[in-house]
């Protein structure tokens, strides 16, 4: 079983391309997000899915939403929300659909706190981190890191884990093994 990373995308640009990769997400077949950026050539395939989308499945299961907007009177769409993909973010697959789509614009962020990495994709450019590594500083004084908090309050954790850590070590009793020689 796979650990899960947690991802968030927004995609942006004219309708018609945004209409069909919500109508692939709405089939009732297995074909999801990933499908819809990159499709794989023949049959799923563990290399393949690893090569073209950097995660062994496809996203099925997500909550994204689509809106619409008009602009220099044309009509544009967004994709944007969650879901979760295993082992990995799939920046190959979002890659992938952006050199094909030059009239679009998409963001991927991601975060796996238990193996210690996030990232982004953000207007082409990789950015990844060991997630213990990013300062405080940093996820409140860098666009990176900012969208990073934003999307999966980063810094919340750190101090919900502080808070825990603080109450076992209060929580544990002291030994002292020559009592007499430690006061």
């Amino acid at each position: 079983m796979p650990n899960w990373c947690s991802n968030h995308i927004r995609i942006e640009g004219p309708k018609a391309e945004i209409d069909r990769i919500t109508d692939i997400l709405a089939d009732d077949t297995d074909n999801g997000l990933l499908t819809a950026l990159a499709p794989l050539e023949g049959e799923w395939d563990y290399n393949s899915a690893i090569n073209n989308w950097g995660t062994k499945w496809d996203i099925t299961d997500h909550e994204l939403e689509k809106e619409e907007y008009e602009y220099n009177g044309s009509v544009r769409g967004i994709l944007e929300g969650y879901f979760e993909s295993a082992w990995g973010p799939p920046s190959e697959a979002v890659e992938t659909w952006l050199n094909k789509n030059e009239d679009y614009e998409a963001d991927l962020l991601w975060y796996e706190p238990a193996n210690d990495f996030c990232g982004a994709l953000l207007s082409g450019e990789l950015y990844q981190y060991e997630c213990s590594a990013l300062t405080d500083d940093f996820l409140t004084q860098d666009d990176v890191g900012e969208a990073l908090d934003e999307a999966f309050g980063i810094m919340e954790d750190r101090a919900m884990y502080r808070d825990e850590e603080e109450e076992e070590i209060l929580d544990e009793p002291i030994t002292l093994s020559n009592p007499e020689e430690e006061l």
